[in-house]
């Protein structure tokens, strides 16, 4: 009977230490692929406003991970929504495609979004967006070669 009792804890605080260990390596994984993605956006945010010359003392950068989730972003979701309209009319106009980097959004205020996106055929596209109306309207289209 003892023995048995020594089995089953034994196997019991085993299997606690291996759901821990796979808890950690899990989280440890998902902080370390969040950085990952932040460097890369960070650059490209970068690459963005140094080739399509945007002035982020008007515009506020913003990811698509703030646009999306709600724990993470800091805006209010009617101007969340408006900006994710104003991507999905980027997308239905085949301006963003499968295949292109994550874009980047610059509001300005509550009524002006510009969304730049890289394309994988080495271009950089930046669309402008009045959004102070229920639907958005397209007011700019650039696009440039990236090196």
């Amino acid at each position: 009977m003892i023995q048995k009792r020594k089995i089953f804890t034994s196997v019991a605080v085993g299997l606690g230490v291996l759901s821990l260990a796979v808890l950690l390596f899990v989280n440890v994984n998902r902080a370390y692929s969040d950085s990952v993605n932040s460097q890369e956006e960070s650059a490209f945010e970068n690459l963005a406003v140094e080739t399509l010359k945007i002035d982020t003392n008007k515009a506020k950068p913003v990811y698509m991970r703030e646009i999306y989730d709600d724990n993470v972003s800091e805006l209010n979701s009617d101007l969340r929504n408006k900006c994710q309209d104003a991507l999905k009319s980027l997308t239905k106009d085949g301006t963003h495609k499968i295949g292109d980097f994550m874009p980047v959004f610059f509001i300005e205020g509550n009524d002006k979004v510009s969304i730049a996106i890289k394309h994988d055929d080495g271009t950089l596209t930046l669309d402008e967006f009045d959004i102070s109306k229920h639907d958005p309207i397209k007011l700019n289209h650039i696009a440039r070669e990236v090196k």
